[in-house]
């Protein structure tokens, strides 16, 4: 349940949201920007700062959490696409993380060059923006406070005319949705459409009621394809997991397979 936990400190796994939530509302009303330094998490106050450490590589940054989720089991947190490729993980889809409460956060304006500015970890190009480190220690930063950013950067509420390009935000993703930008459809079949498509072949059952109850432990992972079949001269089911879930990767669907016991599925 959600709850003020000013102490949290939490160690798990990470993913990131697909292009489908990019310009939808988040469970506390805002705007969610795949460009935007945000994360969705199960309990914390909405919004809130953590400090999210990829133990994986050493990155580190703070990220606004705005929204509820991950639901995908063993999962502790789901962050935007920008913070995940920052914190060097889009590629893999979830990395090892380490999660540490900061504070509450402002409800309005755009806290993006901020969350930036927060990154510690090797220099590099993000787009338009590079992004150098903040050259502060994990612990240091942990202790930033709501204050810190209040007094560094200025919440007040700004225009999409008066936002750097570079910096995409969640006025930015709600204009592309009113308009159904060509740049946004564009931006979304790249950035998902390798990633989330899978062929596991699940397997071939003659015994229908146990397809249909294996297909719906694997469709919350995704959508599973069913294709009648001869097995044996008798007709049969042949499951294929063929599309991941928002915040599903490869590995979660081959854990789950692990799990139900099943030696024989082919991931093609």
């Amino acid at each position: 349940m959600p709850k003020d936990d000013p102490g949290y400190s939490g160690i798990g796994r990470a993913s990131w949201y697909g292009a489908d939530f990019h310009g939808r509302r988040t469970a506390n009303g805002e705007i969610f920007s795949a460009n935007a330094i945000t994360a969705a998490h199960p309990t914390l106050p909405l919004p809130s700062y953590v400090r999210v450490t990829n133990t994986d590589n050493g990155r580190s940054m703070i990220v606004r959490v705005n929204d509820r989720g991950p639901y995908v089991s063993g999962r502790i947190i789901d962050l935007s696409y920008r913070a995940a490729a920052m914190l060097g993980y889009v590629n893999g889809g979830s990395a090892n993380v380490k999660v540490d409460y900061v504070g509450k956060a402002p409800l309005n304006g755009d806290d993006t060059r901020a969350l930036v500015a927060s990154y510690n970890g090797p220099a590099y190009d993000a787009g338009n923006v590079r992004v150098a480190s903040a050259g502060q220690s994990s612990r240091s930063l942990v202790g930033m406070t709501t204050n810190f950013f209040s007094s560094l950067f200025s919440y007040a509420e700004t225009t999409p005319e008066q936002v750097d390009a570079g910096i995409g935000t969640a006025h930015a993703a709600a204009n592309a949705m009113a308009s159904r930008s060509d740049a946004l459809q564009q931006w979304a079949a790249s950035v998902d459409a390798d990633r989330r498509s899978i062929q596991l072949g699940l397997g071939v059952y003659s015994n229908r009621d146990n397809a249909i109850i294996l297909a719906e432990k694997f469709a919350v992972l995704g959508a599973v394809d069913e294709k009648t079949v001869s097995f044996n001269g008798h007709p049969a089911t042949q499951l294929t997991l063929t599309r991941l879930k928002p915040g599903v990767d490869r590995q979660d669907a081959l854990d789950l397979a692990r799990q139900l016991g099943l030696s024989d599925i082919v991931l093609y």
